[in-house]
Order: structure tokens, then C-alpha cells, then sequence
């Protein structure tokens, strides 16, 4: 009997799982290692802020999901990756064995050591809910990052404050334009929001250090803070360059078109874990991973029964919607871009039914 391991319940393994409940491969073991029973949906992660969502909205039961789907689930994380003997070591010290693996595990935060101490991050996101309800009600809130989830979560803090007549006192501090990645047109526009709404923003600073009720940044400015949410970029685990496993120039394991490591072809990976060597600039964006779950399944699959692969390609625009809080959001797609009430119902809508087909399975 093979024994396929899924590392990580991303949004490309959640695709995985929910294909084994009709289409578990004969003579095959899969096993789902995670560090938390629950995977939490970031795309939701707004509206859970303004209380749109219950905490149990935007989480799947991993272990429900695996036992309906008939894979075995194991809480725990994994240390350490023996490539040569084709095993794992989870931080209880277990060891299993694989024929095929996979590994799902999203980033970590990028938060400079010394400031580590005193920030909150959403990263790993079961974390999340505790942290937000703690910044969301703090005095002066501070969120550090300008890219889609920094303006998407201060937004939508401020919103919150809003509705419970709290001061509107909520400061966003980016080091770049705001959405700065995806056009400059754009950045002008989600700024101009910010501004409508009364967010405190300040772009083109940086958070050089933090002390007792203060941030100051790169220009001298010093800014009341009572808690700090770091939404900065990605930053790869140290599983795969410690594991001695080929990665990219930041960490992240390195894989090629059929999302299957470049050293060991028995090794596969997906979403923000990953680096693929033909696409090395690809943004760590929860599209592409949604996107990569089919192509990976199907790849696995393939492997098992020695079928052909398929080469993942990824689109070049995508339709993007980050919520601007009240029941208004921001939909854009290249440098086109919605702003209002129709962007959050499509939002809400999305999102309500990628959930919905993975609760399916165990409700």
C-alpha cells in the first residue's frame, strides 16, 4: 500500500481531501498533518472582524473533513523532512513514512526579531481570531502593511469601532502606495477611500521601532499605539532549507511546472509554501493556490497510477475584492476597479460558496 502525506490544509489540499471523498485512490493511505484541527479562510477573515461571520463560518474542521472523506488526520507539526529515507518528523517526535508527500503550509509573517514581542501578526491564522478581537477594541490600533490584507484589515477594524461607537482612531502605516502591486492607478483610488472613511494612513513610512505607546517611524513621526497588527509581506518557514531541500533565494521549496520539487520528484507543493522555477516573481496570492488544488490532485493522482502530468500555468489578471468595511468593497481586476455595496454581495457570495463546498462533506 502507498502512503501519500498532505502537509498543511491550504486551500490546494482542502481540494485534495474534498476529491478523496468520491475518488480515494485504491490501495492508498493519506494521511493530513496540520498544526490545528480547524483551517481558517483568510478571504472571510474581514467580515469575521465586523462580525458578518461567526468563528465557526470561517473555518473548516480538518478532521471532520478527513474522516468523511476516509484520509487520516494528525495534529501536529512537522519539524523535519528526510528526504533520502522518505520521511517526516512531527514535533511530538512520530515519524512517518511516505511514498508521496505534499506540502501546503502557507508563510509566516516577515516581523523584524527585535519588534517580535510587541506586534500580533495573523500568521499561523488559528491564532487569528484572539488577536483580532484584542486589536479591534484596543485604544489605538495600528495595522503595519499597505498590501491587500493591511487595507483590508484596517478597514475593516475601523468599520467595527464605527458600528460600536468607539473612536474611529485607527492607523494604517505602509512602506509603499497602498495595493502598490498591482497599479498605480489603483493606489491612488484605495488611498482616496482610506481618506473618505477617516483611516488614519501614512504610505511611503516604515516602522523603525516601537516602544510603550508609541510607533515611530522612518520620518521621526510618533504615533499612539495600544496594539500593533504586523500585515507586512510573506516569509518563508525554515522546514525546507533546514530539511536541506532546494528552495529559492528566500526559502520557500523550490518546484517546477507540475508542482513537484526539483530535487525529489516524490515531493510536491502548492500555495504560498512554494516557489515555482519558471514563475520565480509569482505573487503569494490564495488565487493561484485555489487554482493549483485541481492540477494538484490531478498530478497525485498520476503519480500513484503512473499517468501523466500537467504543467500549471498561472493567468495573468484575476478579479481581486478586498472589503473597505459598511458593507462596501473594492473589487478590481488589472487597473480597472468597483468600488461600493455590489463588490462585498460578490464577495460575500465567493466566499460563502468555497466554503460551503468543503463543509459540505462532513455536515
Amino acid at each position: 500500500m502507498k502512503t501519500l502525506i498532505l502537509a498543511g490544509g491550504g486551500h490546494a489540499h482542502l481540494h485534495c481531501i474534498q476529491q478523496l471523498a468520491d475518488d480515494f485512490p485504491p490501495n492508498c493511505r493519506v494521511v493530513l498533518i496540520s498544526p490545528s484541527m480547524h483551517q481558517y479562510y483568510s478571504g472571510m477573515f474581514s467580515g469575521f472582524t465586523e462580525d458578518v461571520y461567526s468563528e465557526e463560518e470561517i473555518r473548516i474542521d480538518l478532521q471532520y473533513l478527513c474522516e468523511k472523506a476516509g484520509a487520516e488526520f494528525v495534529c501536529d507539526r512537522i519539524v523535519e523532512v528526510d528526504a533520502a529515507a522518505k520521511q517526516l518528523t512531527v514535533s511530538s517526535g512520530a515519524v512517518f513514512r511516505y511514498d508521496w508527500v505534499s506540502f501546503d503550509i502557507g508563510s509566516t509573517t516577515g516581523v523584524p526579531e527585535e519588534m517580535k514581542t510587541q506586534i500580533s501578526t495573523i500568521k499561523p491564522n488559528f491564532l487569528f481570531p484572539d488577536q483580532l478581537r484584542r486589536i479591534r477594541e484596543a485604544e489605538h490600533p495600528v495595522i503595519v502593511g499597505g498590501g491587500a490584507s493591511g487595507a483590508e484589515m484596517a478597514f475593516s477594524v475601523l468599520a467595527w469601532r464605527k458600528q460600536h461607537q468607539l473612536p474611529a482612531n485607527v492607523t494604517l502605516i505602509s512602506s509603499t502606495p497602498l495595493l502598490s502591486g498591482i497599479h498605480k492607478n489603483i493606489s491612488g483610488k484605495i488611498e482616496s477611500i482610506a481618506l473618505q472613511k477617516d483611516l488614519s494612513l501614512f504610505t511611503d513610512e516604515s516602522v523603525v521601532k516601537i516602544t510603550n505607546g508609541k510607533i515611530i517611524t522612518s520620518s521621526g513621526r510618533m504615533l499612539p499605539q495600544s496594539e500593533v497588527l504586523w500585515l507586512t509581506g510573506p516569509k518563508s518557514f525554515p522546514l525546507f532549507q533546514d530539511s536541506g531541500l532546494e528552495t529559492d533565494h528566500n526559502g520557500y521549496l523550490l518546484v517546477n511546472g507540475y508542482l513537484q520539487s526539483v530535487q525529489h520528484p516524490e515531493i510536491f507543493g502548492a500555495g504560498d509554501c512554494i516557489a515555482i522555477a519558471q514563475h520565480p516573481n509569482l505573487p503569494k496570492n490564495g488565487v493561484y493556490a485555489v487554482r493549483q488544488g485541481p492540477l494538484l490532485w490531478h498530478n497525485l493522482k498520476s503519480r500513484l497510477d503512473s499517468g501523466g502530468m500537467k504543467t500549471f500555468i498561472p493567468q495573468n489578471r484575476y478579479i481581486s475584492i478586498l472589503s473597505t468595511g459598511g458593507g462596501e468593497g473594492f473589487m478590481t481586476y488589472g487597473k480597472l476597479s468597483i468600488h461600493g455595496k455590489f463588490p462585498w454581495l460578490l464577495k460575500q457570495r465567493i466566499d460563502r460558496k468555497f466554503m460551503r463546498q468543503y463543509k459540505s462533506v462532513y455536515e
